[in-house]
């Protein structure tokens, strides 16, 4: 066999090796600790996206996929209650100016708890005792970054600590601030179209929308009720989260007169079987397939409490928004589709008969509904779908072991340097030198002055 020889056959079997490397599904697991639906919904369709491609895929949530593809594995969380129709709106009833302070360490407290939970779940343990070895790590980091610390005792890159971390994952785990300098890729959802454009580094990926799924196909009786609006329909849902039932029953009564004032149909999300003194032109139900409704043609104004997830999908189906904002992010939401101009604001604590007429008139204005129609042109079109966009990104990370040259060189200075704070020392030196030699200078001068009066 000649040398030639030798040299091919070595060439075509490194070429073997690399694209069997390259093509082998690749293990990922799924950290969701938070037991709210609307934000597994961002999570679950890059997960089955990734399996359906042929990926292993492991998933800990509190939300167990109930038609799984074939390499989709769930470890339900088990330890506290899913947030569904939970929150009281009696709670906004009077906002006191320190409730933004409030609200910051509620969400700080609840991230501990979700955090220790996770923690101690059997699925975690059920992980770490597996110990298998993961490509990459996706994890949603909301008000806990602590499960950083369990990729990096599983030795994963991963896409997105406190005590409670090093006491059950051990003392020899870095700083919460050393292990977040190592995320390879932020997933977030948001679109430039709605949020605005910003100076986003590379491994900032925008994906708004991508729970944003195939229409199906509406109830008979829904279908009928936005298919026979002459006038269109007025959409009303406060999330998953808000209990509307809960309403005080004086903002109740004076949203169903303004309601029975309108010649359009409105459909409201109502938890009650029963609603008394509901309007002939008001349809209620406990569960509406928000995008579907909101895709209808029919459908021209959306009452919202400014949600991540319905802020999306009126973005993607060109709806104009009434966003009465409750807590959390809904105010940055609300904030954003008003500036779009595809949108207006209405206070919670505004809210009467006259205030929601005056609303929905405004919105039905047509340069709100050209405003959002624009919105949704850029929202629907991108060069890839927001899904292929995150499975992308998803296997690139663990390729590359967690795509080091995508970081900034920002990630490794000192918070000293990074905050210029040796330029901010160097120009305070210089204040003092000045304000000491005018001192200086003031004082001689009058010593001066002294010396020549004297004499």
């Amino acid at each position: 066999m000649s040398k030639l020889d030798i040299k091919q056959i070595l060439l075509i079997f490194g070429l073997f090796c690399t694209l069997s490397q390259a093509n082998r599904p690749l293990n990922i697991l799924g950290l969701f600790p938070l037991n709210g639906f609307s934000h597994f919904q961002f999570f679950h369709p890059v997960m089955r996206g990734l399996a359906a491609k042929g990926h292993n895929v492991t998933v800990i949530s509190y939300f167990p996929d109930k038609n799984p593809p074939p390499s989709y594995r769930d470890l339900p969380l088990r330890e506290g209650e899913i947030l569904m129709n939970s929150v009281d709106l009696k709670t906004f009833g009077s906002k006191k100016f320190y409730e933004p302070f409030r609200e910051f360490f509620l969400i700080n407290e609840w991230g501990k708890r979700v955090c220790n939970r996770t923690l101690h779940s059997d699925a975690l343990i059920q992980v770490l005792e597996e110990q298998q070895d993961f490509d990459v790590i996706l994890m949603e980091q909301y008000n806990t970054d602590c499960l950083t610390a369990v990729a990096h005792r599983l030795k994963a890159p991963f896409i997105a600590m406190n005590a409670l971390v090093r006491h059950k994952l051990g003392h020899d785990l870095p700083s919460v601030g050393e292990l977040s300098k190592r995320t390879a890729v932020y997933f977030v959802n948001q679109h430039f179209s709605l949020s605005g454009a910003k100076p986003l580094p590379p491994t900032v990926i925008e994906l708004g929308g991508i729970h944003i799924q195939k229409s199906k196909p509406l109830d008979s009786n829904l279908k009928e009720f936005l298919d026979n609006a002459e006038h269109g329909v007025v959409f009303i849902s406060w999330g998953s989260m808000i209990r509307a039932e809960t309403l005080p029953l004086a903002k109740r009564e004076a949203l169903l007169r303004a309601i029975n004032r309108l010649k359009q149909r409105v459909i409201w999300k109502w938890e009650n079987g029963t609603l008394e003194h509901k309007p002939d032109n008001l349809y209620v139900s406990k569960w509406l397939p928000q995008r579907e409704i909101l895709c209808h043609p029919n459908v021209k104004v959306f009452m919202s409490h400014a949600g991540l997830m319905g802020s999306s999908e009126a973005a993607y189906c060109g709806v104009p928004v009434i966003a009465t904002p409750m807590y959390s992010d809904q105010f940055l939401n609300a904030a954003a589709m008003k500036y779009r101009g595809m949108g207006i604001l209405l206070k919670y604590e505004d809210i009467t008969e006259n205030s929601v007429l005056r609303s929905v008139r405004e919105v039905l204005k047509k340069e709100y509904m050209d405003n959002a129609k624009a919105v949704s042109f850029s929202y629907r079109h991108r060069p890839q779908s927001a899904l292929e966009t995150a499975i992308w990104w998803v296997e690139y990370v663990a390729k590359t072991e967690g795509a080091p040259l995508t970081k900034a060189n920002g990630v490794y200075l000192s918070r000293f340097v990074y905050y210029s704070l040796d330029i901010y020392l160097f120009l305070a030196f210089v204040a003092v030198i000045a304000v000491l030699s005018w001192r200086f200078l003031i004082k001689g001068s009058n010593s001066k002055s002294e010396k020549l009066k004297d004499s």
